[in-house]
């Protein structure tokens, strides 16, 4: 990392752009092939009948967009614009990130004592991966409805390898005050220094010390199963009788889930998360255990969501893709931030929703895209979150319980909604 460091900060800023803007032709290649029907819009996939061969020059990063625009005929109106846009917005933002990160803009304002460059280079490492997938995610579901699970298994696999190389690059909170104690009274030690520690899933209150040991490899084990049962193919029907559910249930995830690629994923869970416990250390567990409970937590919250919403409407209300999609955000972020952009999303979404329904008439969208802005928001913004919301974490074990109550009242709410609305306005 030295030889990096040497470099000028102008110097490191160029490399990134360069960078941003390469990784981003395969973020658009991955965008046209892993959404419902692959297109071959891509300079790196071949042409569709009737197109000019590919030239070696089409696959320079926003250059080749201009010269492939020569098949615009083929395509539809200006397609080669997005793409164009997705490539030169990767770029400068991965400069910007890399700016913002290393001079500690992520940083709440009491925390007086910077964390060291490897921490901050962890932590702009860390959430430019996540920035990526969710680039990937936003463009597929925007233009297909769908969250592929080629997005969110890798991603989420690859957050808890973060979590374990590059434990101290979590979302950073002011440490704990020293106190001494003066008979009955505790004072703040005036020599303490505000410094940053990263956020684990117990926090403001102390780790929480069985979890360094079989019963939090256990509970650690347990998370990985039951996300790895959430989505394994199977099929669920809940037309006729209970019984009949459960026979087609059994029977498809026998024929669909109990197969070498969904056994060995499973596996590989289990022994990325024996292998962190046993021999990376307690540093690394914590991160690893935080990411799989702000995975759980994440998940679990929109899926109540999800359910909650079609029960009340009697209609899908949201994807699976989008449950799938704040699980693995919730290893990158851990739960407390999850809370913050549970209420966001919903409030960009509505702006979009009111902008798209004047426009159009229909005010249906994709859910994905604003959880990732929300979560942008979130990342960029986590000094002002946390001065103005760190406090609510006080109440520590009765908030996951309170957010995770809050799909049933949505669901009531939901339902009440729908009955004015059949009896009492379209009556009318």
């Amino acid at each position: 990392m030295d030889w990096w460091l040497e470099l000028s900060l102008p110097v490191r800023l160029i490399v990134l752009f360069l960078v941003g803007v390469t990784l981003a032709g395969q973020l658009n290649r991955a965008i046209y092939r892993w959404t419902w029907h692959p297109l071959n819009r891509d300079p790196w996939t071949p042409p569709l009948e009737g197109a000019p061969p590919r030239q070696w020059y089409d696959r320079i990063p926003v250059f080749g967009w201009l010269t492939i625009s020569r098949e615009s005929a083929l395509h539809p109106t200006a397609y080669w614009v997005q793409p164009l846009l997705i490539e030169l917005g990767m770029g400068f933002f991965l400069a910007w990130f890399y700016h913002f990160s290393i001079t500690g803009g992520q940083l709440p304002q009491v925390i007086g004592v910077s964390p060291d460059a490897l921490v901050l280079h962890g932590f702009f490492l860390r959430f430019s991966v996540l920035v990526a997938l969710m680039v990937i995610a936003t463009f597929i579901d925007f233009d297909t409805r769908i969250i592929p699970d080629q997005v969110t298994v890798p991603g989420l696999l690859l957050g808890l390898l973060l979590c374990a190389w590059l434990p101290q690059s979590a979302l950073p909170i002011p440490e704990p005050p020293l106190f001494y104690q003066t008979g009955f009274e505790r004072h703040v030690d005036p020599s303490f220094q505000v410094v940053a520690a990263p956020m684990l899933a117990t926090t403001p209150a102390p780790w929480y010390e069985p979890y360094n040991g079989p019963w939090g490899l256990g509970l650690g084990l347990l998370l990985v199963s039951l996300w790895w049962l959430a989505i394994a193919p199977k099929i669920v029907w809940l037309r006729g009788s209970f019984n009949k559910a459960i026979r087609i249930w059994v029977g498809s995830f026998r024929r669909y889930a109990l197969n070498w690629f969904y056994l060995g994923l499973l596996l590989l869970l289990w022994v990325l998360v024996g292998a962190v416990w046993l021999w990376c250390g307690t540093v690394s567990w914590q991160a690893v255990l935080t990411g799989l409970l702000g995975m759980g937590f994440g998940g679990m919250l929109i899926w109540l969501v999800r359910i909650a919403a079609g029960v009340a409407m009697g209609k899908e209300a949201m994807g699976f893709g989008d449950v799938t999609l704040m699980a693995m955000i919730g290893v990158y972020v851990g739960w407390q931030p999850v809370t913050v952009i549970f209420f966001l999303a919903p409030c960009i979404a509505c702006v979009f929703a009111v902008i798209r329904w004047l426009m159009t008439g229909d005010a249906y969208l994709a859910f994905g895209p604003y959880l990732c802005m929300a979560t942008l928001a979130v990342i960029l913004g986590w000094g002002h979150f946390w001065q103005q919301y760190g406090p609510i974490l006080q109440l520590g074990g009765w908030l996951p319980a309170l957010f995770l109550s809050l799909p049933l009242v949505l669901g009531v709410m939901l339902a009440i909604w729908g009955w004015i609305k059949w009896n009492l306005i379209y009556r009318e």
